[in-house]
């Protein structure tokens, strides 16, 4: 089997969507595979690869426009293909029912808006980076964060990103790939 060749596209605002792309690439290439991480205004040709990862966050309760876009306009040529989506949130901090029901209902309206169909879905907290915001958005978020019982000083940053959890889906993705690419080769 040749190495799998795999792309990461993911959109980020404050950085932590990039942190975990490029986490599952650094897992992913210890697992042998060949791997490329762009975000979605510089994303290349996807002809050339094995499979995709798709990525991106919440705010204000949707997905950003630019990766809305990229899907919409990319849909044909990721359903030929092994894909993954990852989704960063603070719901997904919260690893009860309830919040990942919400978290995976925003998925479902992603992936009916853009008609994605990912094979491969992984939720996963994002940060909370008081230091990054604007005077409003601080305030904004550390309400929303004090009603769920979180972190509220405005003085700090705090990562809830479960580091073990995107390995764990790293591998997924690399077990998926390889199994797509064995049976087109058996083909």
């Amino acid at each position: 089997m040749t190495t799998p060749k795999i792309l990461i596209v993911f959109h980020t605002v404050e950085g932590q969507t990039a942190k975990i792309a490029d986490r599952l690439a650094v897992t992913l290439r210890a697992l042998g595979d060949d791997v490329e991480v762009a975000p979605v205004e510089d994303s290349p040709d996807l002809t050339s690869y094995d499979g995709v990862v798709v990525g991106g966050s919440i705010h204000a309760v949707h997905h950003h426009k630019h990766l809305v876009t990229y899907l919409q306009e990319g849909a044909t040529a990721l359903d030929t293909m092994p894909t993954a989506l990852f989704q960063v949130s603070l719901t997904s901090a919260n690893p009860d029912d309830e919040h990942t029901a919400t978290a995976m209902g925003l998925v479902n309206e992603l992936t009916e808006h853009t008609e994605f169909d990912p094979d491969i879905v992984g939720l996963f907290a994002g940060a909370l980076v008081y230091t990054k915001y604007g005077w409003i958005k601080r305030r904004i978020m550390r309400s929303i964060v004090k009603r769920e019982g979180g972190d509220t000083d405005m003085h700090h940053d705090y990562e809830y990103t479960d580091w073990d959890a995107v390995e764990h889906f790293a591998r997924d993705v690399d077990a998926h790939v390889r199994a797509a690419s064995s049976a087109t080769s058996d083909t």
